[in-house]
């Protein structure tokens, strides 16, 4: 059987992520004519039409669809081929491609990192910051090998493993007219004076369990993109929101005119873990980094 090149492949699938025969060629350091050639003759091998091209466009066919997510899979085999075979001799030998998400990352990674230094002095690290579904996304495409999350969040085929169970507190200006007494009654407050995270973070759905609202009036309509803006928001007595207790011990309040109140453990909270691919070449390094993320203190 003759088996069509592995850049073949590579060429159909970054076609099919850009949808663009110039921008795939661009990404892959070819010529957009060496790019089109490659798949007419992986359409050559295959015996099927993979792509409609016109002058303003790039449609997959059915098959082509079908061919580009196998391909895709192909292309990850290999590349834990290569790294499984390299990761024997030595498991430092390739970078530890991180992820973690805007609510964890200012407030764990800088430990994180130098407690990985500290166990493993040669390790280098790529990190990105970026919500939830997009990390979860470059594990399935191979792009990252670790992601540190906020768990519970739906993963699909990526494995999870839960580190401990984090809290949240209750944020309010010292004179607030929001929230009166020590007993918080999230139905009891002001339409619209609920701030929280854009719903593209998951913090937002991990506060709002907890708050169990019978009206979503309640949650203003503005969406902020970090806990930064919460906070500034809060401090100017705009509304109140929940702070995780990482946060809170690094310090986000410093300097505000914000008081907190610690809620119960039981109703609000989020798992702090980490997820990854199955079937990683790297597993057992990746258990011994998962090990690594330093026990955090109870605010």
């Amino acid at each position: 059987m003759h088996l069509p090149p592995l850049r073949q492949l590579q060429y159909l699938v970054e076609l099919r992520d850009t949808l663009h025969f110039g921008r795939a060629a661009e990404r892959l350091h070819v010529t957009q004519s060496t790019l089109s050639t490659g798949i007419k003759e992986l359409e050559g091998h295959l015996g099927v039409t993979l792509v409609d091209r016109t002058n303003k466009s790039v449609t997959f066919t059915e098959v082509g669809e079908h061919i580009a997510d196998r391909g895709r899979y192909v292309l990850m085999q290999a590349e834990d081929l290569v790294e499984e075979a390299r990761a024997f001799s030595d498991p430092l030998s390739l970078p530890l491609k991180l992820g973690a998400i805007p609510t964890i990352a200012p407030y764990l990674i800088s430990d994180f990192i130098v407690s990985l230094r500290a166990r493993f002095g040669g390790i280098k690290l790529n990190i990105r910051e970026n919500t939830t579904a997009s990390l979860l996304n470059e594990i399935v495409d191979n792009k990252l090998d670790l992601v540190l999350l906020a768990l519970p969040y739906e993963t699909g085929q990526v494995e999870t493993r839960t580190i401990y169970r984090e809290g949240f507190h209750l944020a309010c200006h010292i004179d607030s007219e929001f929230v009166r007494g020590e007993r918080i009654d999230f139905n009891a407050l002001p339409d619209e004076s609920l701030l929280l995270l854009d719903d593209v973070h998951c913090l937002r759905e991990h506060a709002l369990a907890g708050c169990r609202l019978k009206s979503q009036k309640k949650i203003h309509t503005f969406g902020a993109n970090s806990l930064q803006m919460l906070v500034q928001m809060v401090n100017n007595d705009l509304g109140v929101t929940l702070i995780p207790d990482m946060a809170v011990r690094a310090g986000i309040l410093h300097g505000t005119s914000i008081r907190t109140q610690k809620l119960p453990v039981s109703r609000f909270y989020r798992d702090i873990g980490f997820a990854w691919r199955k079937g990683n070449s790297r597993q057992e390094f990746l258990n011994q980094i998962i090990d690594r993320l330093p026990p955090q203190e109870r605010c």
